[in-house]
């Protein structure tokens, strides 16, 4: 394959000569702006862009005083040409720091002041296309956020517009952490309401915008959450209840967790505010799609962390029996999702940390149900279960309506069936039941004895121990000493080879 052979200087300076004369006509330097973005972004590019590296100093000037000029044309040219310069690291680099600074002022200029809105998202577009140092774009950054701020509040709004805003924001997000992490409370204004645009792709992209920028708005959560709890009350959560209406599932159970997090203490308070935000996972948990329950499951560790923020509001009997809810009453008939919901599972426990054991029978019982049932029950203060739709084994049908925020309550809830399930006989289910009693009788020593006698582990261990006296033993010794022989025995039908693993838990 040949080399690119580099154009002269006479490909670019016959432009550059008509835009830097006073007396050339408007359309003369629009017509030469468009002829340098398409060889800029054409098949010679490569070949091109040498030169307008070497002649950028001359170029760079007459730029800056194009994109600012009342013809929206000659302007909208010149913003196109200097996008896909100021995307070229080759022509970046030969830029003083001042000279970036100036065309960063200029383009935030331009997205304040134009009544054009392709001239605005134009704007915008450079903006999120270029590759200035770190050290120029943090400098600038406060600028840019004010300059999205300002437009916000312009009747130049469109679709494209809030697309590009986005796309500024994801780029600031990566060039300067720091200066986005000090104004989270000003751009999670901006981005926050857009995750339930009406178009789709304004969506996706806020959405990507929030989960990008999620560490740095937690290093101001306070602030943020303060900002965020009352656009869930008046907009976001009617909105989200909507969209996961019209077959938005996926995006809006998505979504959950990252307002969980940004959140955070706020949600201890309980009332009408946190119902209403149950209830899209409620939608999920009920959902026929096994794909949308899994993701219902997977959201649900987020409300797991968020209790565990403080370890009273977790091992509260009213905010352990909301987070048990799902996990013992949602029957699901596939291997896949059933391990996911055990694995969620397990990790309430491992949250629980010290006082798990106080729990046990409340959360460890129903799991030993769930991964090693027997024909006799394991003890379990478990209530019986109310019957469920045989034909499908879903639970009931949920009430019409959906909850006002502002409707008075007190504990958190969630609509569903308290039943229990047994496990259906999966090796996998019952391999990780005998793991889970690994991990209850050897408590967070498991990864030693795990490396000692060669075992494999797909759980994560415990921070404490289950037992921490002979009477704390007592207290689960029947229901422990069940699980283990009916393991021994539903494993070994399935799973003869396993046999030497059997017995490692059995000296264990």
């Amino acid at each position: 394959m040949m080399a690119a052979v580099p154009l002269s200087s006479a490909s670019l300076l016959p432009l550059l000569k008509c835009l830097e004369d006073e007396a050339a006509g408007l359309s003369e330097k629009t017509d030469a702006y468009i002829t340098i973005a398409n060889r800029l972004n054409g098949e010679e590019g490569r070949q091109f862009l040498p030169v307008v590296v070497k002649h950028f100093a001359r170029l760079g000037k007459v730029l800056l005083v194009h994109i600012s000029s009342e013809n929206e044309e000659l302007c909208q040219a010149a913003l196109q040409a200097l996008g896909l310069c100021v995307f070229h690291s080759h022509i970046v680099s030969v830029l003083p720091a001042n000279i970036s600074e100036d065309i960063l002022s200029t383009l935030c200029n331009v997205v304040v002041k134009s009544k054009e809105k392709f001239t605005c998202t134009r704007a915008l577009w450079v903006i999120s296309k270029q590759n200035f140092p770190p050290e120029v774009a943090s400098k600038k950054t406060p600028e840019i956020l004010k300059s999205l701020e300002a437009m916000q509040t312009r009747e130049v709004q469109s679709i494209l517009i809030e697309h590009e805003s986005l796309n500024v924001i994801i780029r600031l997000l990566e060039q300067a952490p720091s200066q986005m992490a000090a104004g989270a409370v000003c751009w999670a204004k901006l981005v926050i309401p857009l995750v339930v645009h009406s178009a789709n792709k304004v969506r996706l992209r806020a959405a990507a915008a929030l989960e990008l920028g999620m560490p740095l708005l937690l290093e101001k959560q306070q602030e943020v959450a303060t900002i965020v709890e009352p656009m869930m009350s008046s907009m976001l959560i009617p909105e989200m209840q909507k969209l996961f209406a019209s077959k938005n599932e996926t995006n809006m159970l998505k979504l959950w967790p990252l307002f969980v997090r940004l959140l955070g203490k706020l949600l201890h308070k309980g009332g009408a505010f946190i119902n209403s935000l149950l209830y899209l996972e409620e939608l999920g948990f009920r959902n026929s799609s096994p794909n949308i329950k899994k993701i219902a499951f997977i959201a649900w560790k987020s409300l797991i962390d968020n209790f565990a923020l403080n370890p009273d509001i977790l091992c509260s009997s009213k905010r352990l029996k909301l987070l048990m809810q799902p996990l013992s009453s949602i029957q699901v008939r596939t291997e896949t999702l059933l391990l996911t919901k055990l694995e969620v599972w397990w990790y309430l426990a491992v949250k629980l940390g010290p006082n798990l054991s106080a729990n046990f029978e409340q959360v460890g019982v129903p799991l030993l149900h769930n991964t090693l049932p027997s024909d006799s029950p394991l003890p379990s203060p478990t209530t019986p279960a109310r019957t469920s739709n045989p034909s499908n084994g879903t639970p009931n049908t949920p009430k019409s309506g959906i909850p006002s925020c502002s409707t008075p309550s007190i504990t958190p809830r969630m609509n569903l069936n308290s039943s229990m399930q047994a496990a259906q006989s999966y090796r996998s289910i019952q391999l990780l039941g005998l793991e889970m009693l690994l991990h209850w009788l050897v408590g967070p020593e498991v990864t030693v004895t795990a490396a000692r006698e060669n075992l494999q582990l797909s759980l994560e261990p415990l921070t404490h121990p289950l037992f921490t006296s002979p009477s704390s033993f007592s207290r689960h010794a029947s229901t422990l000493i069940s699980a283990v022989k009916e393991g021994f025995i539903t494993v070994g039908k399935h799973a003869p080879g396993i046999q030497h693993n059997l017995h490692n838990v059995a000296w264990i």
